[in-house]
């Protein structure tokens, strides 16, 4: 029998006021829309893209795979030998223990297989993303009148750009974060309906084992917590009663107050945490740095601009209102689910290098920003209940932007976006709780079906910009190579990295690959003598002892060095003499200096090769005109050994000319060119 269409308009109407007394099933398609982010993913045992998902998550890697009893839990990248042949740590102590702790327990299991622990930290990050979402969900539900309203909100907001992208990084500062954010927001939400104080609290305590930026959620709800205890102190208190009297009772509200309870305990938390950081990197730094000097001690302050040194900086700190502008463009970006972000407008939001002096900003994103802060905040005027919980998650992201302003504005640290999930989050549900009074249950529960769809779709448009990236290849051949010299080598071994060029993305990934190893520094030659070198380039005339590696190769560090003095000796093609020789030996470019000094090696080196044909540039580099291969002689392309020595390996195409030198970096952002020299070359075949 065939319906006419009002019947079935009617029918469809019937099913879905039936499915909405279903409580299971909100939950289950939130879970449904979740499992799709595990679904597009794919295999990620790889570090996929050069930037901050390699820089950060081979950091945290690292981290997490040196964090053992042996070292008494300190939290270090790598470990070298000082003078004395004493081990000497790379320290990040930054931030609380706990994410490391869980990054280890999830890639435990895995032994020396480096690409099934980045997999399985992947995965827990996934978790935590998931994690998240649900306790959105949860909290919502807590204060909401419908469940759908909870879905719906919680999928739009967690559709997000960034959200998606920084889903799988490898990080206790951003996914593990989140999740410590909305575990509190969930323990504020039982607390404001149910009253159940111990729970927050335990919540709150659990959370700040994970990151700091709970504080940033905790800050407003305290705040108005106590001034909300101040307005009903004043209420109950007789206009006729004294002046001293009624600050007496203002007074012992506040002290019996629970929100003040909240914060000491948070403060005591947090305060403990650090006090064990700093106690560990003074013990591993020999008990010989004062507290004012830790490494974590001057990140504080840098982070929170209390002292800083500008010529420091990567780059220039923006004024208050280009800042302003760019946090306003993120929280846009933050409440626009990706699927419907236009494609041509620029997220300011991957690229390790991509600094300008003024971002890129899009207009209508900044607006749309604005309109999205002003809108969730007038909003909260006309609920009844809940104000406070709201408005400490909507101004959670401002809380921890304003303070944090050196570290937020830094474009590498864009994933502090994500921390904006407050503003989407309010906004989505005064909207759809404006949308249920009008129209009751049945359009949101409609919508919940639109917003499962733009979830999904933004996952899957997030994994094919991921999948886009060409390095991945690049990287699993170098994980293949690196499990073959761990095996080569035990945790006695002192190894050295030489000429490892920046395609690798970060040397925070040799410190994982060798992690448990111990290294040399380039700057050093009065420590003991490395046993074993790898490297990048493979040196004509010596057999690399992992010959089946495509590239990385192990060296003998005596053999290496024995060689690399017969081609210096042996060089007749010199480019360019000055404050360093440079040869151009087959592939490589090597820079020499006899009689180098620590100030010789510190300023960056820069490297322009203009191709005999522009096409042969990368696509980002066509506009330049040239090839740019910059190096810092104490991180990569570098080796030293009585005398300065920088590899470098040039790129399979024909060169006309090298422009070469080392400058320094002002701190009002021009450069001085402490040597430079120029070599043009008629042909050079590759």
């Amino acid at each position: 029998m065939t319906l006419s269409p009002q019947e079935a308009l009617q029918a469809f109407a019937h099913r879905l006021a039936a499915a909405q007394r279903q409580a299971w099933l909100p939950p289950a398609l939130l879970l449904l829309a979740l499992s799709s982010v595990f679904l597009f993913g794919g295999d990620r045992g790889y570090f996929y893209k050069n930037g901050v998902h390699t820089h950060d998550s081979a950091k945290a890697l690292a981290i997490a795979d040196n964090l053992s009893p042996e070292h008494r839990f300190r939290m270090f990248t790598r470990q070298t030998l000082d003078a004395d042949g004493n081990p000497v740590y790379k320290l990040y102590s930054r931030f609380p223990i706990g994410g490391f702790a869980l990054i280890k327990l999830a890639i435990l299991p895995f032994g020396e297989d480096l690409s099934a622990k980045i997999y399985a930290a992947r995965m827990l990050m996934l978790l935590f993303f998931a994690a998240a979402a649900t306790l959105a969900y949860l909290s919502l539900r807590r204060i909401a009148p419908s469940a759908w309203i909870a879905l719906t909100a919680t999928l739009l907001a967690f559709s997000s750009i960034y959200c998606l992208y920084y889903s799988d990084l490898i990080s206790n500062e951003v996914m593990m974060d989140l999740f410590a954010l909305m575990l509190v927001f969930h323990g504020m939400a039982i607390f404001e309906r149910d009253g159940r104080f111990r729970q927050l609290v335990i919540k709150a305590c659990a959370a700040l084992l994970l990151g700091w930026h709970v504080y940033a959620l905790l800050l407003p709800f305290i705040v108005f917590g106590l001034l909300r205890e101040l307005v009903k102190a004043r209420s109950v208190v007789s206009a006729a009663s004294g002046a001293l009297y009624r600050l007496r009772r203002a007074a012992l509200s506040l002290l019996r107050s629970r929100y003040l309870t909240l914060g000491a305990v948070g403060l005591l938390v947090g305060v403990s945490m650090l006090t064990f950081n700093f106690t560990n990197e003074y013990f591993a730094l020999n008990r010989e740095t004062p507290l004012t000097e830790l490494p974590s001690f001057r990140s504080m302050l840098h982070r929170t601009g209390i002292d800083h040194n500008p010529s420091e900086l990567f780059f220039k700190l923006p004024p208050w209102p280009e800042f302003l502008e760019h946090q306003f463009y993120r929280v846009g970006a933050m409440a626009l689910p990706y699927a419907l972000f236009p494609s041509n407008l620029e997220v300011p939001h991957m690229q390790y290098a991509a600094v300008l002096p003024r971002l890129p900003l899009p207009l209508l994103s900044v607006i749309l920003g604005i309109a999205v802060s002003g809108a969730s905040l007038i909003g909260l005027l006309f609920i009844r209940r809940h104000k406070i919980l709201l408005a400490s998650l909507a101004l959670s992201g401002f809380c921890w932007a304003f303070p944090m302003r050196h570290n937020v504005a830094f474009p590498y640290h864009s994933f502090e976006s994500v921390f904006y999930i407050g503003v989407a989050l309010t906004l989505f549900s005064l909207g759809l709780l404006c949308l249920y009074k009008l129209s009751g249950a049945r359009l949101i529960a409609t919508l919940s079906a639109a917003a499962l769809l733009i979830f999904v779709a933004s996952a899957l448009r997030v994994s094919q910009l991921n999948n886009a990236n060409q390095a991945a290849e690049f990287h699993q051949a170098a994980i293949a190579d690196f499990e073959i010299i761990r095996d080569m080598t035990d945790d006695g071994n002192v190894i050295q990295t030489v000429a490892m060029r920046e395609l690798y993305g970060s040397t925070n990934i040799f410190a994982y690959y060798l992690s448990g190893r111990i290294g040399i520094p380039a700057s050093k030659t009065d420590v003991r003598a490395p046993e074993f070198v790898t490297t990048n380039v493979r040196l004509d005339g010596l057999a690399s002892l992992a010959p089946q590696n495509r590239v990385a190769f192990l060296y003998e560090w005596n053999d290496y060095h024995r060689r690399i003095d017969e081609i210096i000796a042996r060089a007749d093609n010199l480019i360019i003499r000055s404050d360093f020789d440079a040869h151009l030996i087959g592939d490589n470019l090597l820079y020499v200096k006899d009689d180098c000094r620590e100030d010789d090696v510190a300023p960056r080196f820069f490297l322009a090769l203009y191709p005999a044909n522009e096409s042969d540039l990368p696509a980002g580099r066509r506009r330049h005109g040239f090839d740019n291969l910059d190096f810092h002689f104490s991180n990569q392309s570098v080796q030293r050994y009585e005398r300065c020595i920088a590899i470098t390996q040039l790129p399979d195409y024909d060169i006309a000319r090298i422009y070469t030198g080392q400058f320094l970096q002002l701190a009002d952002g021009s450069t001085e060119h402490l040597w430079e020299g120029e070599f043009r070359l008629a042909e050079v075949a590759h």
